[in-house]
C-alpha cells in the first residue's frame, strides 16, 4: 500500500515536471521565433555604433550614448526609467601615437593604455630590453635604466577557450609599467592580448600605477609590430625605438549609468539586475565590446515585453558607465543598491561579444549551478545549441556591485570565444563584424535564462 501511494506521488511529481518543462520549451521557442523575427538589437547597434560611435567614459560620446538609450528605454514598457549620477576622472588618448625603428624608420602599431602618462612633447629614443615574463626582468637589474621595457610573450594558442588565454597575459597590461618603472625604464611596451598572431592592430586597455613608483608612458604594440621588433632585436640587441604619445587625465566628469525597471507583479521588492556597459574605448565603434551586451539585453526585455510576458520579480536593466578605465559605474550602482538596503536577488550580464551563444557562467554554490544544469541546461541543448552552464566569474560589473550582495545568484553570458579577441579593444571593433542572427540568438538565449529565472529562481 506505502509503495502504490509513493508511486501515485512520484508519477504527480513527475508530470506536473512534464508539463512545467514543456509549458517552458514553449515559451523558450516563442522567444526565439520573436527574436529572430522581429528582434531589434542589431538595428539599434547599427544606430549606436554608426551615428554615436566609440563611447569612453567621460566623453561627449558617451554622454549622446547615455541620452539616446534613456529615450530607447522611455519607448518601451518600463515603469520607472532614470539616470543614475558617476563622477569619475577622463582620460583621453589625444593625438594619434607614433612610434617606429630609429634605424630603419619602420614604423611600430601602438596604442597608449588607458591611463597612460604621455611622453615628452616631441617623443622620446631608448634601446629595448626585451623579455618574455615580466618576471625575466628582475635578472637584467640596473640594465633596464634608461630604456623602454617590451614584453613580447606570445598569445597561448592551446587554450581554447580564449578568455583563459587572456587572462594569463592580463598582468601585463596591468602591472607591467610598475614593474618596469621599478627598475627606472623610460616607457613599457607589450604584446597584445590578441588571439592573431598576424594582424597589425594593437589592442589597448586599462593599466594602473603604484604610489611611490615613477609612472612611464605604457602601451600596447600589435602582434606583427611585435614579430618586427623582435627580430630587430635579435638582430641587433641595441636597436632604439622612437614613442610618442599624448595621453592624459583631462579631471573629473559628471556623467551616469542609465537604468529601466519593469516592476513584478508578484515580488516587486525582489530584484533581477540585468545590462551590460555602455562605454567603450576609444578606437573602433564599441560594436562587440559593449554595444553587443547593452543592445542584446534590450532587446531581450523588448522579447518578453513582445510576447506579453508579465514578469513575477522586478527586472531592472542597468547601463553601467566606464567599465573600461575605472568600472566607476558598477560601483555607483552597489553603493546605491547598498545604502537602500534592496533585495538583489539575480544578475545577468553580458559583455563578451555579439558572437553566436553558448551559455552562461555562473556565480552561484555548486548545490545550485547542479540543479540548473539539470533543469534548464536541457531545455537550451535539446533545440538552441546552448550548452554551457558552468561555475565561474560574474562578469567585471557584476562582480564589483556584487560584492554588496555575496548570495546573489549571477550569470555571465558566453558567446563563442574564438573570434572575439581578434577585435577587442583595437579599431576592428565595429558594426561590420557583428552577424545579425548571432546577435538575435544571443538575445533569445538571455530572454530564456531571463524568464527562466524569474518564474524559477525561489525554487532553489
Amino acid at each position: 500500500m506505502k509503495r502504490t501511494v509513493l508511486f501515485a506521488l512520484l508519477s504527480i511529481f513527475t508530470s506536473k515536471t512534464a508539463v512545467f518543462g514543456q509549458q517552458d520549451s514553449i515559451m523558450m521557442d516563442r522567444i526565439y521565433y520573436e527574436s529572430f523575427y522581429h528582434g531589434q538589437a542589431f538595428d539599434n547597434l547599427r544606430y549606436l555604433t554608426k551615428e554615436i560611435g566609440h563611447r569612453i567614459a567621460g566623453s561627449a560620446n558617451a554622454d549622446k550614448a547615455v541620452s539616446w538609450s534613456e529615450s530607447l528605454m522611455e519607448r518601451m514598457d518600463f515603469d520607472r526609467v532614470y539616470l543614475q549620477d558617476v563622477n569619475l576622472p577622463y582620460w583621453d588618448r589625444g593625438p594619434k601615437e607614433k612610434a617606429y625603428i630609429v634605424d630603419t624608420k619602420e614604423p611600430l602599431q601602438i596604442l597608449a593604455l588607458g591611463g597612460s602618462v604621455s611622453t615628452p612633447v616631441n617623443g622620446l629614443v631608448a634601446e629595448v630590453i626585451e623579455v618574455e615574463l615580466l618576471s625575466d626582468l628582475k635578472k637584467y637589474g640596473e640594465q633596464v635604466r634608461g630604456k623602454i621595457v617590451f614584453v613580447n610573450k606570445p598569445w597561448d594558442e592551446s587554450i581554447v577557450e580564449t578568455g583563459v588565454a587572456y587572462g594569463l597575459n592580463s598582468s601585463q597590461r596591468s602591472r607591467g609599467p610598475s614593474e618596469a618603472a621599478k627598475l627606472g625604464a623610460v616607457a613599457y611596451l607589450f604584446r597584445s592580448l590578441s588571439s592573431s598572431s598576424t594582424d597589425d592592430y594593437p589592442h589597448t586597455g586599462g593599466t594602473g600605477y603604484v604610489k611611490g613608483i615613477d609612472s612611464i608612458p605604457a602601451m600596447a604594440i600589435s602582434a606583427a609590430s611585435a614579430i618586427k621588433l623582435g627580430e630587430t632585436l635579435k638582430d641587433n640587441p641595441h636597436a632604439q625605438v622612437y614613442l610618442e604619445q599624448h595621453a592624459a587625465w583631462k579631471g573629473i566628469v559628471h556623467t551616469h549609468n542609465v537604468i529601466a525597471e519593469w516592476k513584478g507583479s508578484k515580488f516587486p521588492d525582489k530584484i533581477i539586475t540585468i545590462g551590460g556597459h555602455i562605454d567603450s574605448w576609444d578606437v573602433g565603434e564599441g560594436a562587440h565590446d559593449n554595444g553587443t551586451g547593452t543592445m542584446g539585453t534590450l532587446d531581450a526585455i523588448r522579447t518578453l515585453m513582445a510576447l506579453g510576458y508579465q514578469p513575477k520579480h522586478t527586472i531592472r536593466l542597468v547601463f553601467y558607465m566606464n567599465e573600461e578605465n575605472g568600472v566607476h559605474g558598477a560601483s555607483a550602482y552597489g553603493q546605491v543598491a547598498k545604502d537602500n538596503k534592496e533585495q538583489i536577488i539575480a544578475g545577468i550580464e553580458s559583455d563578451a561579444g555579439g558572437f553566436a551563444p553558448r551559455g552562461f557562467d555562473i556565480k552561484a554554490s555548486a548545490e545550485r549551478v547542479t540543479w540548473i544544469q539539470q533543469h534548464w541546461k536541457p531545455l537550451f541543448e535539446q533545440k538552441f545549441w546552448v550548452s554551457r552552464f558552468l561555475q565561474g566569474s560574474p562578469g567585471v560589473d557584476s562582480g564589483v556591485w556584487g560584492q554588496h550582495f555575496p548570495n546573489t545568484v549571477m550569470f555571465n553570458f558566453r558567446p563563442d570565444p574564438h573570434r572575439y579577441f581578434d577585435l577587442h579593444h583595437t579599431a576592428k571593433d565595429v558594426f561590420e563584424t557583428v552577424d545579425k542572427r548571432e546577435l538575435q540568438s544571443g538575445v533569445a538565449a538571455i530572454a530564456s535564462l531571463l524568464y527562466l529565472v524569474d518564474q524559477q529562481i525561489d525554487q532553489f
